[in-house]
């Protein structure tokens, strides 16, 4: 049987395990756990260990591993408060955080950026770079992900900053 035509059949009841399993306020929720039955079941659809097995016995396959999952996972995340004291100086949580209006002004500028550099004439290179650096790459990645030299891929940068100089938009 291929592996869609089985999901197909056992999906319902799975996705009702995944709910009734469902741990409030947990860091994983039911789909994640949907997930990890699936998983699971591929994993022994892969290996033929389902080939003579009953309906029940896949469910029940799939549950107890649902069980065992859920019993050692453990939370890597820690809800505190911005009012609670943290480190040994006890300053406040919301000391520490950035003020969110200096946040919101940053993503504007961003973005009025982001609009000047899609109005400029750019080779279809220039995009390419531009795109890259945008996503964080480093010059020496881009140039390996495009297949150029680094020292090509600094001369499109300079091109770029050229054309906004000429523009007369600087960020």
């Amino acid at each position: 049987m291929e592996f869609e035509s089985l999901l197909k059949k056992y999906s319902r009841r799975i996705k009702h395990l995944a709910i009734k399993s469902a741990v409030p306020s947990s860091a994983i929720d039911k789909e994640d756990l949907y997930q990890e039955m699936v998983y699971h079941l591929w994993e022994r659809w892969r290996k033929g260990e389902l080939e003579d097995k009953t309906d029940a016995y896949i469910i029940g396959s799939c549950y107890f591993h649902l069980k065992n999952y859920l019993r050692r996972f453990k939370p890597t995340a820690t809800i505190a408060s911005l009012h609670d004291p943290i480190g040994e100086e006890e300053m406040l949580l919301e000391e520490l955080i950035p003020d969110r209006k200096a946040l919101v002004e940053q993503r504007v500028d961003d973005v009025l950026f982001i609009r000047k550099l899609k109005e400029k004439e750019f080779t279809r290179r220039e995009k390419e770079v531009v795109e890259l650096l945008a996503e964080g790459y480093t010059l020496r990645e881009i140039s390996q992900k495009l297949a150029i030299s680094h020292v090509r891929v600094l001369k499109i940068k300079k091109n770029i900053s050229k054309k906004f100089k000429k523009g007369g938009y600087q960020k």
